[in-house]
């Protein structure tokens, strides 16, 4: 397969993804808010956040420029890739129907705000955040493009683990012992074994 398919399969990737994702992030600005933690750093990684997953490799897409960063891999990896991509879409879906009206894109608890400890969420307390390693590790491989795979991979890796613990204190703040129990027995990105 030529660069253009995998750039074309990737297109249609993220368009799937912002498509599984408009309606609710529509609904998310209906819902009162609570409690919401903001903070300078954080908005900052958000927006390198974005260029990591949307506008880098897009402009790989529609641009040679970033060629030079080319891996050179295998078919079968690209394949594998896009397989796992793909997958990784109804993965996402599954979160955020499991999370309903819970879901924030910030670190956010909502009015009537519930704990949610079913779907993905019954074994893996952050398995939307899984899902976002998947997305950015396998755009870099479809791509064939290290630097849309490492700049994603660090971006995103110190977004995860700025938020990740304010966002377990925000929940303990909320639920209290019966977050704290959830903790127990779930794995933050992998169920526990």
């Amino acid at each position: 397969m030529g660069k253009e398919f995998w750039k074309w399969a990737y297109l249609v990737l993220v368009i799937l993804w912002f498509l599984i994702r408009m309606p609710y992030k529509k609904e998310s600005f209906s819902i009162k808010t609570k409690v919401k933690k903001r903070v300078i750093l954080e908005s900052f990684l958000e927006s390198l956040n974005y260029i990591s997953m949307l506008f880098l490799p897009i402009f790989v897409v529609f641009s040679t420029k970033l060629d030079f960063a080319t891996i050179n891999l295998y078919q079968v990896v690209r394949w594998i890739a896009l397989i796992v991509y793909f997958l990784n879409l109804g993965f996402f879906i599954w979160c955020h129907k499991s999370l309903g009206k819970n879901w924030s894109s910030g670190l956010e608890i909502r009015e009537k705000h519930k704990l949610v400890q079913y779907g993905p969420y019954k074994k893996v307390r952050h398995p939307m955040y899984t899902h976002f390693w998947i997305l950015i590790i396998f755009q870099g491989l479809i791509l064939d493009n290290w630097i849309v795979l490492i700049y994603g991979i660090l971006v995103w890796g110190i977004l995860y683990f700025l938020r990740v613990k304010k966002e377990e204190e925000m929940m303990i703040e909320e639920f209290g012992k019966e977050y704290e129990e959830y903790m127990k027995r779930t794995g933050r990105l992998v169920p526990k074994f």
